[in-house]
């Protein structure tokens, strides 16, 4: 009978590390623990590896830049030898936390508030299953004794045999700045990803459309009218890849997929309020604008 472990660990939060930028977003800095590696400020499933699993998180030297990415791999091994096959998500959190015993802390202090979050992936996938990637900010409420979210990002990536840029806008629900980040990183965004191998690297944040050694470069997009009824046009310079509309909390309510220009979407569904709309571009760029629905 073959056994699933599935990550239940992420509930719950007290950070550890304390940084304004992205806490070894290169995965150049690994730590030995003996029985297996992982990279410094993230956990895994790796602790497994203790009694008998193959590492799901891997340090691989096949980078973007640096010596070392990050490999994320299904393992399917028999844990504790009782002849069972047992099988280990490629899954990666940003913390220090312990799987087996399901103790330690996740996430990372954080104040700032970025545009987006960026970075290089290249997947290798049979099924043409693709990965996952979660992003939230939080900021601590005393009074309600509950983690209130600032900021949210989500993110599902193809299939590619070379390494792709991704960018991924932040929808902010509230204006204060949050004091932690979590990020949740995945090898398949559905069932054990047992075909995927995904390779992370070099993940970073941008702020006020630019980053260390980065620019961000924004088309010429008109969209209109705004405030707008029923129908809301969007026109581009660069060809458009993705089109999402979110409201005020990060809830994705329509998305389109296809290579356009210019774009319609129909909003008479839409309550009156305010909403994002997310374009993601064919170079690899990104844009979120804000419309009202009247």
């Amino acid at each position: 009978m073959k056994k699933h472990f599935l990550l239940f660990a992420l509930l719950g939060a007290t950070s550890l590390v304390n940084a304004q930028s992205f806490p070894n977003g290169g995965f150049e800095t690994w730590i030995d623990y003996s029985f297996y590696e992982d990279p410094q400020y993230w956990s895994g499933m790796n602790a497994m590896s203790m009694l008998g699993a193959s590492p799901t998180a891997v340090k691989s030297t096949d980078a973007h830049s640096g010596s070392y990415a990050l490999k994320l791999v299904t393992s399917v091994s028999d844990i504790g030898g009782d002849g069972e096959m047992d099988t280990l998500p490629g899954i990666i959190q940003l913390g220090n936390m312990d799987m087996m015993s399901g103790t330690g802390t996740t996430g990372a202090a954080f104040t700032h508030r970025p545009d987006s979050l960026i970075g290089w992936y290249k997947l290798i996938s049979t099924d043409n299953t693709p990965f996952q990637l979660v992003f939230t900010s939080t900021k601590w409420d005393v009074a309600a004794q509950s983690a209130e979210t600032i900021g949210v990002a989500n993110y599902e990536g193809n299939s590619s045999s070379n390494y792709v840029r991704f960018s991924i806008p932040i929808t902010y629900a509230e204006s204060v700045n949050p004091d932690s980040i979590q990020v949740y990183i995945a090898n398949s965004a559905e069932g054990s990803g047992a075909g995927n191998q995904l390779f992370i690297d070099d993940l970073s944040f941008v702020t006020n459309n630019t980053t260390t050694g980065i620019e961000e470069r924004s088309a010429q997009i008109r969209m209109y009218p705004n405030p707008v009824n029923t129908l809301l046009t969007i026109q581009s310079d660069q060809p458009i890849q993705r089109i999402l509309v979110k409201d005020l909390q990060g809830k994705q309510l329509f998305e389109k997929i296809g290579t356009v220009e210019i774009y319609q979407v129909e909003t008479s569904n839409l309550a009156a309020g305010t909403y994002f709309c997310e374009l993601y571009f064919s170079n690899g760029s990104s844009e979120r604008l804000k419309f009202i629905r009247q």
